[in-house]
């Protein structure tokens, strides 16, 4: 007599099927992740990050005259590297004004790399003339170059801190009382609050 199926499956035992918990392992990756997270956060606080305040910062032929805005006021980084090179390319007057704008950039670049202590305790209040001064010399500049066919232009870019503003403000209101503003490209990068300034003294 043929066996019932029922009574064919009864004579095997029921194989247990292997069943494997991912608990342990996610609990584990989520701890992990966790101490990573918080080491993470740590050293944003302990090791604060920092940028190079390069005195050459380039987009192709545009050059940048950098001004950090912070809280105590604003440190201008001029460019220098290119005007030997625009000054060659340029005869009578236009040298000798290239001449003047390049001594006094040199000047100021000299006070900055020669700083002794964190470059960004020379931070000062906008100054009225100053501003005025910065933005004909990069008129200047610009125009003489545009006149000699010479592949150059320089703008400026703002990087701003947190709490910074109202030296940046200051600044753009100098601006647009002058005429010698009304050509030059500007650019804003805001900066975060633990970022510090690292100058790069290789200008040449």
């Amino acid at each position: 007599m043929a066996m019932s199926r029922a009574t064919r499956l009864a004579r095997y035992p029921k194989e247990e099927k292997l069943e494997v918990s991912l608990f342990p392992f996610l609990s584990i990756f989520l701890c992990v992740m966790g101490v990573l997270s918080f080491i993470n956060v740590l050293n944003s606080f302990s090791a604060p990050q920092k940028i190079e305040l390069t005195a050459q910062l380039e987009q192709g032929y545009k050059v940048a005259y950098q001004i950090f805005s912070l809280p105590d006021g604003i440190i201008s980084v001029p460019p220098v590297k290119y005007l030997d090179k625009l000054r060659d390319a340029v005869e009578g007057i236009d040298q000798v004004a290239i001449t003047d704008i390049l001594q006094r950039r040199q000047n100021a670049m000299f006070r900055l790399e020669n700083h002794n202590g964190p470059v960004m305790r020379l931070a000062t209040e906008p100054d009225v003339d100053d501003i005025l001064q910065a933005m004909q010399d990069i008129r200047t500049l610009n125009e003489i170059a545009l006149k000699a066919n010479y592949l150059y232009e320089e703008f400026l870019l703002f990087g701003i801190y947190p709490n910074g503003s109202q030296a940046y403000q200051k600044i753009r209101d100098v601006m647009s009382f002058t005429q010698d503003a009304a050509s030059i490209s500007i650019g804003l990068e805001p900066l975060d609050a633990n970022w510090t300034l690292n100058l790069n003294k290789n200008t040449n």
